[in-house]
């Protein structure tokens, strides 16, 4: 079976990252890829599910049927158990199709920093990842700025990231690991933030 979609784009709804994706980030990543794909980049948004849809399940279904996941990292990111089992859904996918000993195998979870970093998870503070704390402007008319220019271009070089990934992405197959949400609710959220 071929992937239905290239990406599985994750993140956590806040007023502020919500707006970011939709009206900055998305349109421009899914434009350069569209520049650089040899078809149209099908990318998986959650809030654009059809009517009737079971949701929940929708979700699941085109997580596993994603080739890569980008990952929009924020704190709440990780207090949001729907975004922690995406996020471990694609990690246990890596690690199925890792060989050990091997360096440099593409990775399946391309994470991107909109803010913060101190109080991600551990396992997130030790991942490199693409920052573009500095271009979290969730406003409309960020695009007018001159730093819109060079977000821009941190965004074509994902782009060109996610291209070779998306190649080295290993054959769809039904045994794909999906992490539930329920243990993960039951164990809460594995940041710890830090008292005032």
């Amino acid at each position: 079976m071929a992937y239905p979609w290239d990406i599985f784009l994750s993140y956590p709804r806040t007023q502020y990252v919500q707006p970011w994706v939709d009206n900055h980030f998305l349109p421009l990543l899914h434009d350069h890829l569209d520049a650089l794909l040899p078809n149209e980049p099908r990318i998986f948004v959650d809030r654009a599910q059809p009517v009737g849809v079971d949701w929940p399940d929708n979700i699941k279904s085109a997580l596993k049927h994603s080739r890569v996941m980008v990952a929009v990292w924020t704190p709440p990111y990780f207090r949001s158990h729907w975004c922690i089992a995406e996020w471990e859904s694609m990690l246990a996918r890596e690690q199925r199709f890792t060989v050990p000993g091997t360096v440099n195998q593409a990775r399946l979870v391309y994470p991107v920093k909109y803010s913060d970093g101190r109080n991600f998870d551990e396992r997130a503070k030790s991942t490199l990842v693409k920052d573009l704390s500095s271009f979290g402007y969730h406003l409309p008319n960020f695009r007018e700025a001159i730093a819109y220019i060079d977000f821009y271009n941190a965004v074509r070089d994902i782009a060109e990231d996610i291209e070779m990934r998306l190649a080295a992405a290993p054959d769809w197959h039904p045994d794909f690991p999906l992490i539930d949400v329920e243990p993960i609710v039951q164990t809460g959220p594995r940041v710890r933030l830090p008292r005032i």
